[in-house]
């Protein structure tokens, strides 16, 4: 019987190593349609907003150009949420999020980030960033890779040259002149990852790519595999840059399948 109760013990204590209690603010400034709690906080110089989905291990979650924190495919909410602490926030500009008076570059976009993790408490935590919250993502992984534990690049680039020439050709020229999205698109083309970065990395990285993709071509993630040390590489036959709501599913299935893959 005792032996019984301490492996109980032990596989309680391992499934909530990695679990966090957040220092969330007291008070909240909105409600999603679901009901979960919107909150905003002071983050440099700009306000940062945010929300917090589900328990369990921390996943962050950053979304890509043109969207916010509500434009996650709520079937991959719903099952990430089961077993994972969602951190969802909005970019800087967007949504919840306010801006200031100057040009975006990645590396601001990432310190946003971390700074975010710093206020709520957030030591480490697995990550999922999508189209430009991708490359945010191998920002933090080149840059803060002892925050991050396992992190998900979903239609990802290691050299991001043609992507505005891609996004005029889809959109018949009709891009945005002003604003935060226009500030988003003029860095759309300036990233370049280092191969010897890359090769340093360790973190455990799962690669997802739609094989259509015509925005960020797909042998982006097949390059970056062969740099990343240990990676991982699915690519969506026949599907788009929109693989993540086009196959809500399959594609969440995949992600927890690689967070959990020999986790005890």
């Amino acid at each position: 019987m005792k032996k019984i109760l301490w492996c109980l013990m032990f596989f309680l204590l391992v499934g909530s190593v990695f679990s966090v209690a957040l220092n969330l603010p007291e008070e909240y400034i909105d409600i999603d349609a679901s009901g979960n709690k919107i909150y905003q906080v002071q983050n440099g110089e700009i306000k940062t907003g945010f929300k917090v989905i589900g328990e369990g291990e921390p996943l962050l979650m950053l979304i890509g150009l043109g969207d916010k924190m509500d434009d996650w495919p709520q079937t991959v909410l719903d099952m990430f949420a089961r077993d994972y602490q969602l951190i969802l926030l909005d970019n800087r500009g967007m949504g919840y999020t306010t801006d200031v008076d100057e040009p975006f570059t990645y590396a601001m976009l990432g310190e946003d980030v971390i700074n975010l993790m710093n206020i709520i408490g957030l030591d480490k935590t697995n990550l999922i960033g999508w189209s430009m919250g991708s490359v945010i993502s191998q920002y933090l992984l080149l840059n803060h890779s002892d925050r991050i534990d396992r992190a998900i690049l979903n239609a990802t680039a290691i050299d991001s040259t043609g992507t505005v020439e891609n996004f005029l050709k889809i959109s018949g020229g009709d891009l945005p002149e002003s604003g935060t999205v226009k500030k988003q698109i003029d860095i759309a083309d300036n990233w370049k990852a280092s191969p010897e970065d890359l090769e340093k990395v360790t973190n455990l990285v799962l690669l997802i790519h739609g094989s259509a993709d015509n925005i960020v071509p797909s042998e982006n993630s097949v390059i970056l595999s062969k740099y990343l040390q240990n990676s991982w590489m699915v690519r969506f036959k026949d599907n788009s840059h929109r693989v993540i709501f086009e196959e809500p599913v399959d594609f969440a299935y995949v992600c927890l399948d690689f967070l959990k893959h020999k986790r005890r």
